[in-house]
């Protein structure tokens, strides 16, 4: 009699480990595709967001040099597209990336590479190339009284020669393609 109990406790055990290996068999390629799935949806969906996003910088003597993707099958106004992208580097709003300003400040010049998609970036031409630099040669001072120094005192009175994009907007011009932007 104990020989069945055990046999049938034995029995009972195999069906449970034979159900639960069909099971994983089944649910983890079921789970792994889903996944794969969702990952290519977000994609897509940032690949077509609308929402422009720098994916690579790099800042050499005050200028910065951006690749900028649209996010967007086409552009419709270019220069609106350039606006709100110079606009985001003032901001220094972009999502995947910031710029560095604390240690050099704002930038004096920038030229952008504007690509579609991500997946475009360094595999095709850019669609067009924006500059954002003063339209004259900056004077060698530039008076500043609102800056402080160290100690909080009122600033000398003299700022480093040199303009930057965030707080010389007006000494600034747009340029698509080297066409200026007015």
């Amino acid at each position: 009699m104990q020989g069945n109990v055990e046999d049938m406790y034995r029995d009972r055990a195999n069906k449970c480990k034979k159900t639960l290996r069909v099971i994983l068999t089944a649910v983890i390629p079921v789970l792994a595709m889903l996944f794969l799935f969702r990952e290519a949806d977000i994609r897509q969906r940032a690949d077509h967001s609308g929402i422009p996003d720098a994916v690579s910088s790099r800042t050499v003597n005050g200028e910065c040099y951006l690749d900028v993707v649209a996010n967007e099958d086409r552009i419709e106004d270019e220069a609106e597209f350039a606006r709100t992208v110079v606009q985001m580097c003032r901001d220094n709003s972009f999502h995947s990336m910031r710029l560095s300003t604390d240690q050099t400040g704002y930038p004096s010049r920038l030229e952008i590479k504007v690509y579609l998609q991500r997946a475009d970036v360094n595999t095709v031409e850019p669609e067009f190339e924006i500059r954002y630099e003063p339209a004259e040669e900056p004077d060698e001072e530039k008076p500043d009284e609102e800056k402080a120094d160290a100690e909080g005192a009122k600033g000398t009175g003299v700022k480093e020669a040199g303009y930057n994009i965030k707080d010389d907007e007006e000494k600034y011009a747009l340029y698509i393609d080297d066409k200026d932007i007015p």
